[in-house]
């Protein structure tokens, strides 16, 4: 049996370093970092290897920061930008910036969509855990998955991608890492700038049977080739509709400007 870690865990991710974690026990991602490893989480070996080849990394949905605190330990030079509109999970990601004592990330409180605004995020209530002041499942949403879970409606503040790096005056993006539970293509639809002139690799969410004809047509039309993440690395596909559930739950999508940053992963 598998109790759900909370406290603070600590995770040694090599040089000497460690990444520490504050969580409860509603995180299911330190959960799986905490009984299975680090690398083995996702597309966490690639991550570190990418990381390193880059200036400036945007987390779309940093959930408490596991990409973000990663990318700013291994890369010390990173500027990253971690975006986390739901209460719970942003407190979470601000504390563990701070635990870790750096100052090479900005944390936003903020839904990046289609357009600017405000606009209703569904934080997910768990019946569990009413003792807790705050839940932090990686579920929340703009309105794309409200059926499946106890949700309570909040107004959050809301930007485009483009009018954020505008505003910041970013000059580059050489990865952008995105999971907002369904709203990935309202994201990119206002992302024409940073698609056309910045291509960042971008790894995505790839449910099956949900927005893959979106993100399909959307990143082709910019040049953008498709790598699902298996289990041995990334692999070249010309769609990423299925017909079936393969198993498949991220795509990284690269511009071929940028393939030699992945090449080494592709089989």
């Amino acid at each position: 049996m598998e109790l759900p870690p909370s406290g603070t865990i600590r995770i040694s991710i090599g040089d000497g370093k460690t990444l520490k974690l504050k969580t409860n026990q509603t995180n299911y991602i330190t959960r799986l970092l905490f009984y299975r490893g680090y690398l083995n989480f996702e597309y966490t070996n690639i991550f570190i290897s990418l990381i390193r080849k880059i200036n400036s990394f945007y987390d779309i949905g940093a959930n408490i920061g596991f990409y973000s605190l990663m990318g700013a330990k291994i890369n010390e030079t990173l500027k990253v930008t971690g975006f986390e509109p739901a209460t719970g999970p942003s407190f979470y990601f601000n504390e563990n910036v701070r635990l870790n004592n750096l100052n090479n990330i900005i944390t936003e409180k903020l839904a990046l969509s289609h357009k600017e605004g405000e606009i209703e995020f569904y934080e997910v209530k768990n019946p569990k855990y009413k003792y807790l002041q705050f839940n932090l499942a990686g579920e929340g949403n703009t309105g794309s998955k409200t059926s499946t879970k106890i949700f309570e409606i909040k107004k959050v503040k809301t930007t485009t991608l483009d009018k954020y790096v505008q505003d910041n005056e970013a000059d580059s993006i050489g990865l952008i890492k995105i999971d907002t539970e369904g709203n990935e293509h309202l994201i990119l639809e206002n992302a024409v700038n940073v698609l056309s002139n910045m291509k960042p690799i971008i790894i995505c969410e790839t449910l099956f049977n949900t927005i893959e004809q979106n993100l399909e047509k959307l990143m082709g039309s910019y040049g953008y080739e498709f790598y699902n993440h298996i289990d041995s690395g990334l692999k070249k596909v010309k769609t990423i509709v299925r017909k079936r559930d393969d198993g498949v739950r991220n795509c990284f999508f690269v511009h071929p400007d940028k393939f030699h940053l992945i090449e080494e992963y592709v089989h």
